[in-house]
């Protein structure tokens, strides 16, 4: 199965920021003329004023994500995922979490396949509606991002209490640094 590249981008936007303010507006037909096809974003559940956009690999509108972002301080990770076809089916679902976690150091293949199997474990959990992971190729802290759809967030919080995440989840952990993040969102899909 072919991958997909897609830019994970998190920023601060202004208390007043809507999903349909002008330049956000602006900003998302830009991406669309530069080629993009699809595109997912919404405010994080925790933080409203944290906005998640999920697009095609892009990088032609630096400028104008400086602009919306309060902080001028958007952080973005360029995620290759195996699984092309798996991505949106997490993208476009009641409730995504999306998880980062910092790896200490770079980590050899048995790590790969805690990783991978954390990811696989959730397949037959009640509520999981699909996902993807990989590792984020511009960052050198080497951020592992999972994206995972779920029917709610309680379906979420249930699987992460049970046994069968505890089992590889306490392999991971002695390889995980200081600033891991989880974030969750009801991202809204655009399409070209």
């Amino acid at each position: 199965m072919n991958s997909i590249t897609l830019e994970l981008i998190r920023f601060t936007v202004d208390k007043s920021f809507n999903l349909f303010a002008p330049a956000f507006t602006t900003l998302r037909q830009t991406v669309k003329t530069s080629g993009v096809k699809e595109q997912y974003y919404g405010l994080t559940d925790d933080n409203s004023n944290q906005l998640l956009w999920v697009i095609d690999e892009s990088s032609q509108f630096r400028r104008q994500i400086n602009a919306l972002d309060v902080n001028s301080k958007h952080v973005s990770w360029l995620v290759p995922f195996r699984f092309a076809g798996r991505s949106p089916s997490c993208l476009d679902c009641a409730c995504m979490r999306i998880r980062g976690s910092r790896l200490r150091r770079w980590v050899s293949c048995p790590i790969f396949d805690s990783l991978h199997k954390t990811f696989t474990d959730c397949y037959h959990a009640h509520g999981f509606t699909g996902g993807n992971w990989g590792i984020a190729t511009n960052s050198n802290d080497r951020v592992c991002l999972y994206v995972i759809g779920w029917e709610s967030r309680a379906h979420h919080a249930e699987y992460s209490k049970s046994p069968l995440f505890d089992v590889e989840i306490d392999k991971l952990k002695p390889h995980f640094a200081p600033g891991s993040m989880g974030l969750y969102s009801k991202l809204t899909q655009e399409l070209s």
